[in-house]
């Protein structure tokens, strides 16, 4: 009779070990690196879109605020030689004249509304006819009366004020209020 060893079925599994086991040590160490790598690359990816969105905002974030700068000082500009027009109409008396510039100017793109007072507060001329012979300080601020420098101020994101005032030799003539939307910022983010 033959005797079987019982261990024989282990022993198998011990001699397939031991023939194999730098094969199996590597298959294992290898499907741990790849493992590793691919959730290290998932984290990473991860990062760099949260790096590159961050990075991206900011750089939006500098952009309005250069457009915003660069409305305010459009506007300003466009001020000066608006007060020397009107400071001349008005030096003659001619109002239909400045009513013609004011039909003229919310015809353009962006201006939704020019509001032209005298130098007591009422309004003389406006673009929303509704407005004419109101006091000034019921649409704007009481301050823009007196104010001796063109402002442009933003009241809201993409909504100017500009105030011009209209100074004679040597008295206040009246005061120009412009109502402008400028045009929305394209970020990259929302071009795409």
């Amino acid at each position: 009779m033959t005797e079987t060893n019982p261990n024989e079925q282990e022993s198998g599994a011990r001699r397939f070990w031991h023939r194999h086991r730098l094969a199996i040590i590597v298959a294992v160490i290898a499907v741990a690196i790849i493992g590793w790598l691919a959730a290290s690359k998932g984290t990473a990816m991860r990062q760099a879109q949260e790096t590159v969105a961050a990075q991206r905002a900011e750089w939006v974030k500098q952009a309005e605020a250069h457009q915003a700068g660069m409305v305010k000082q459009s506007l300003n500009l466009f001020g000066v030689p608006l007060a020397w027009a009107v400071r001349r109409e008005m030096m003659a008396g001619n109002l239909d004249q400045v009513d013609q510039y004011v039909i003229d100017l919310v015809k353009l793109d962006g201006i939704q509304g020019v509001t032209v007072a005298q130098a007591d507060g009422s309004i003389a001329v406006a673009s929303d006819r509704r407005h004419l012979g109101t006091a000034f300080g019921s649409l704007y601020a009481e301050r823009h009366l007196t104010a001796e420098q063109i402002t442009a101020e933003e009241r809201a994101p993409g909504q100017w004020l500009l105030v011009v005032p209209v100074m004679g030799l040597n008295a206040r003539l009246g005061t120009v209020a412009i109502e402008y939307r400028a045009p929305p910022f394209a970020s990259p983010a929302t071009a795409e």
